[in-house]
């Protein structure tokens, strides 16, 4: 059901993209804004083809939450559906970009690729509640116990988020630490934390 939606709007997230809006050079914060719009919209297409509704969209300063209150009685095949559809939408638009790029000879399109994949990329990371930790843990309740599932899913979050705090130390002892990266990592870290498990 698409009316009666309740959109809120943090102001970190005004801040945030008014600041970037602000010190935009490069050009960049019009194709990052369609490929996140795109990533976000596919998500919300799959949620109405799955048969349910939202209620409340909550954007924020480093995500947006749409709350659905069919999900808690909701076929884990369909939550895998609904978490898959914003990766596999940053493919299909990167590989038509790429595409297009190649017809046209131009390199006009080579940000919006890129920005694209790497959306995707970090999307796909088995860290719930980002894509790629709701896509695991979906498939995995399909086939495993609940308790199995929930703790194997906490257990890849964990590493997952070793592997990147491993490769803040490496960057940081080359003297290439990205402030970024910095920032991304404890955003991640903070979510693995808050993550449900049953361990």
């Amino acid at each position: 059901m698409i009316k009666n939606i309740k959109i809120r709007v943090s102001v970190p997230f005004v801040l945030l993209v008014a600041t970037m809006y602000a010190i935009d050079a490069g050009n960049v914060f019009i194709p990052t804004f369609f490929a996140v719009i795109i990533h976000e919209l596919s998500h919300v297409a799959a949620i109405f083809l799955c048969g349910a509704s939202i209620d409340v969209v909550d954007i924020r300063a480093f995500g947006i939450r749409v709350n659905v209150p069919e999900l808690s009685c909701m076929p884990y095949k369909k939550e895998t559906i609904i978490a898959t559809a914003g990766p596999l939408a940053g493919i299909i638009t990167a590989s038509l970009g790429f595409a297009v790029a190649k017809i046209l000879n131009t390199a006009i399109f080579d940000y919006f690729i890129g920005i694209n994949i790497l959306i995707t990329a970090i999307n796909l990371i088995p860290v719930y509640p980002l894509d790629g930790g709701r896509i695991l843990l979906g498939v995995m309740l399909q086939y495993l116990p609940v308790r199995v599932a929930y703790t194997m899913s906490y257990i890849l979050a964990i590493v997952s988020i070793g592997i990147l705090l491993g490769l803040c130390v490496f960057l940081a002892l080359r003297g290439a630490l990205n402030p970024s990266l910095v920032i991304f990592t404890a955003y991640i870290a903070l979510c693995g934390i808050k993550a449900p498990h049953r361990i």
